[in-house]
This record gives structure tokens, sequence and C-alpha cells, in this order.
């Protein structure tokens, strides 16, 4: 447990120093560009963000498994799984341009899009040393190539808008970052972890297939949340698509926070899983859930009462619409948050019946959004995702009590809900003074509301104190043990 709050508060911290200077830089840049053309850059990122779903075929997701409950073979994984990355890195990039060359977008975007799947490509041959990583819980590593590349990316945004760029200027934003990666992670892993070798063995990439199956499926559903900015620019035009992008920069910044939750519980869980500790699974599940409850609902509840104020603050007058969107994405990442220890529990131990549940989940979302969109636009979208995000919770927390572990949840919102109720009445009344004093005051309010009702146990100050005091080592996990002595 101490070992995954230092992975987490690592990551926390990075993601959102980062995270803060990259969202008011990209506000700037939304800006410049205006909502029409911030649809298109908005598309883009949208094309790099579906097409990464599909890159590795969820075989990251089997060799973080893999590797964290037996590393002895972590050098056979890497080796063989980086073959396959840059074979389908080759692949979809080839899809990804054909099907810009058929979808008649303007020359601009249709150019910027082609430097972008290149970004693609490299960024599918980082994965499988990221992976290695991943699964050897060192996640301060990955914390820290994280900050970078936001510094990156962010650096190259104030270019553009210093250099009076286009969106082709920002397409090589993903080339540059990936290129980072590999020299990074690829160092760091053949020196730290496993020396890489060109050794590739077919039936062994065979058998990775076979594996992979219930994660491709699982991976390729899961697009379900960004199936909605691909359809917009279709369904409606390109100035909507730059309201619902704006929006969607809010989702884009905190789902780190369920991100972060994910990667750190998942390569744990599974060694739990494996050793047949199910008591530290359910003590792991039922703590970070908790957690994340207290910190969903007041982001959900405070992006409500706050959208046009938040919208105007950080965009204009020229986005105001996006606040319609924005609190509705907000709320849906909130849903995501709470469930995230669920979900990497369910992904990592019942794959097939995650990837069921996803894909209803996808079959659900496409609907909706071919119903809904052309008559009621960017709105209608992100009332879909938040719909899906519940349709995601609700299936896991049935199979989790039925095939794994009984766990209970429910009881832990009693408090928050008390506390946010006392939070609204306290951001009302600011809000009409000031943006930042109400989001202050309402988070003071929040914390102490919740303190006082006792929220937190003695066991949570103390896993907090020795998460953060980075001068204590942690006891090292199994995992933490390299079998090549390296």
């Amino acid at each position: 447990m101490l070992h995954i709050g230092r992975n987490i508060f690592s990551l926390v911290v990075s993601r959102i120093t980062a995270g803060v200077i990259l969202f008011l830089i990209y506000t700037r840049l939304v800006q410049y560009l205006g909502p029409e053309v911030a649809g298109q850059y908005g598309l883009i990122s949208s094309y790099l963000l579906v097409f990464s779903f599909f890159i590795d075929l969820g075989m990251s997701q089997l060799v973080i498994k893999k590797v964290s409950e037996n590393q002895t073979h972590a050098d056979k994984y890497l080796n063989n799984y980086f073959l396959i990355q840059l074979v389908l890195g080759f692949v979809f990039m080839a899809i990804m341009d054909a099907v810009v060359y058929f979808a008649n977008y303007p020359p601009t975007v249709q150019s910027a899009l082609y430097v972008a799947s290149l970004g693609l490509l490299l960024s599918a041959v980082s994965l499988p040393f990221r992976s290695v990583v991943n699964a050897f819980q060192k996640l301060t590593v990955i914390a820290k190539v994280n900050f970078v590349n936001s510094l990156i990316n962010g650096a190259m945004m104030a270019l553009a808008i210093w250099l009076r760029q286009d969106i082709f200027f920002l397409a090589f934003i993903s080339v540059t970052v990936s290129i980072f990666d590999i020299i990074v992670y690829g160092y760091i892993v053949h020196k730290k972890f496993v020396p890489f070798r060109w050794q590739f063995d077919p039936q062994f990439i065979k058998t990775l297939f076979i594996w992979t199956w219930p994660f491709t499926l699982l991976t390729v559903f899961s697009i379900y949340n960004r199936v909605d900015t691909l359809l917009l620019p279709h369904f409606r035009n390109f100035t909507e698509t730059g309201y619902y992008a704006a929006a969607y920069k809010f989702w884009d910044v905190l789902a780190f926070l369920p991100n972060v939750i994910g990667i750190s519980l998942y390569p744990f869980f599974a060694e739990m899983i494996a050793k047949g500790l199910k008591d530290q699974v359910k003590i792991g599940l039922e703590t970070y859930t908790r957690y994340m409850i207290a910190l969903g609902l007041p982001l959900a509840l405070g992006a409500y009462l706050l959208a046009p104020q938040l919208t105007l603050a950080f965009y204009g007058k020229d986005f105001l619409p996006a606040a319609g969107a924005l609190w509705l994405l907000v709320s849906a990442v909130a849903i995501l948050l709470i469930y995230s220890p669920a979900n990497s529990l369910i992904i990592s131990q019942e794959t097939r019946l995650a990837t069921r549940v996803t894909g209803s989940t996808l079959f659900l979302n496409l609907i909706l959004n071919v119903i809904f969109i052309p008559k009621y636009g960017f709105v209608a979208a992100a009332a879909v995702t938040v719909l899906s995000e519940l349709n995601q919770a609700f299936w896991y927390w049935i199979l989790i009590r039925k095939k794994i572990i009984e766990y209970r949840f429910l009881r832990y919102f009693i408090k928050p809900i008390v506390a946010g109720a006392v939070m609204a009445a306290a951001v009302m009344f600011l809000k009409e003074t000031n943006l930042w004093l109400a989001i202050l005051g309402g988070a003071v309010v929040y914390g102490l509301v919740l303190l006082g009702q006792k929220f937190f146990q003695r066991s949570d100050w103390e896993l907090f104190k020795a998460a953060i005091d980075i001068r204590k080592p942690a006891a090292a996990p199994a995992s933490d043990i390299n079998p090549s002595g390296t």
C-alpha cells in the first residue's frame, strides 16, 4: 500500500504541475486559433487518441500483467513485443492515412493529420519500453517522463502562438514527444531493467496474440468516450467541434487522476491475485475507491455550479456555449474516477467480462450519439458520455462482487454528499464575488466538513505521510526485484 501510495503521489504531483502549465497555454492557443480552427486541431487530437487505442491491440496491458506476475521473462516479452509494435505502428499509420485521404477534409487539416500519423507510429515504438517500466512498478520514472512531455507540448504550443503558426505546425508535437519517449524509455529499460536485443521468437509472438485477444477487444471498445469527437464534424460543423474540444480539455486535464490510479493499481492487483492475497486486494480496492469518491463528488458539483464562469475565465466569451458540455464532461470524469480502482481490478482478472461490458457501452454510445448529435449537437454528446460512464461503473460493480471479491463502497458516499451540500452553499454565496475565491472557499469548506465528520481514518494519514516522505525508503514489493541483477 505504501509503494502504491508513493507511486500515485509522484504521478499526481508531476501531472498536476505539468497539467496546469499545459492547460493555461492551451487556453491561450484556443483563443488564438478561434472556435473553427480549434475544432480542426481538436479533430487531430481525437484521431491520435482514438488510434492510440488500436495501436497495440491491448498488448501493453497483457505485457504489464505478465511481467508483474513473473519478471524472469521480462526480456522475452520486451524483445518480441517491440517487433510487434513496430509492425502494428506501420499498419495503423497506413490505415489512418487512408481514412484521412477519403474523409474530404480541408487541405491543411489533411496535411496535419498525415504528420500526426507519423507521431502515432513513433508512439507505438515507445510502448514496449514504457510497459516494462510500468510492470516493474517504477511509476516515478513515468511521472518524470510525463512531466517533460507536457513541457515539450506546452513549449511547442507557445511557439505556435508566438510565430503565428497553424495546425500543421502543431501536428509535429506528437512526433517530437514520441521521439523523446523512445530515447528516454529505451535507455532506462536497457540500463536498469532488462537488456534490449534483436531476438524474436515467432512461436512466442503467436502465443502473445492469442493471449492478447481479450485485451484487443477491450481496447477497441474503449474508444466509446471519444467516438463523439470524430462524429461531430460530420454531423454538425468545426465550430461546434471547437466548443466541444474546449470543454473536453477539462476532461483531458482531470482524466489523469483515474489514469494514475489505474496504472498504479493494475500491476498491484495482478501480483496480489497471483499470490492468492485477496485480503490485500479488498483493502486496496476499498481504500482507493473511498478516496476517489471524496475527490469525484466535489469535482462534479463544482463544475455544475461554476461552468459558465470557468468557460469565460479560461476561453473568453467566444467559447461561452461550451459551458453546457463542460460540467457534463467533468461529471463523466468524476464517475470514471470513482470506479477507476474497480476498473483496474476487473481488467486484470476478468478481461473477457470487461470486454463485454465495454462493448455494450460502445454500442450504447454510438447509437445515442447518432440519434442525438445531429439534432442537439455537442451538449448531447457530453450527456451520452456521462451515461456511458455510468453504464461501465454499474456493471463493473456487479461483476466484481459476483466474480472476484465482496466489497462495499456505497456507504462511503454519505459523508462526501453532506460535505458537498455545504460546499455548494458556500460556492453559491461566493461565486458572484470572485470565481477563484469561490473555488478556494468551496474546497476549504468541503475539506473541513469531511474532517469534521471523521471521513479519513488514522491509517489514511499514516499512509499519506509515508507516501510524501521521499527520504524514507518504501519496502520494495516482489515486483521491484530485477531478476537479471542489472
